[in-house]
């Protein structure tokens, strides 16, 4: 049974959404890991892009500061690893 097959099979899960870089790539790191040790079952990271207009308010605001910032795709996979 894979990941995401056990995460459900009881219905429900807790799936945090964070945009990746917001603050920092740094901070992103340290909340998946505080995510996970806290009980999420899977984390959702966000993407940064230039133009989040089909996203909600706060969620642009964070894409917008995180490229701002210098995030970039290449950067969020490193820190993944």
């Amino acid at each position: 049974m894979n990941r995401i097959n056990q995460v459900f099979a009881n219905g429900k899960a807790f799936i945090p959404f964070i945009t990746a870089g917001y603050p920092s790539i740094e901070t992103t790191e340290h909340m998946i890991i505080r995510m996970a040790e806290n009980g999420a079952d899977l984390i959702e990271l966000g993407i940064p892009f230039s133009d989040p207009t089909a996203e909600e308010q706060v969620i642009q605001d964070a894409n917008i500061r995180a490229l701002a910032g210098g995030v970039t795709v290449d950067k969020i996979f490193d820190m993944l690893k």
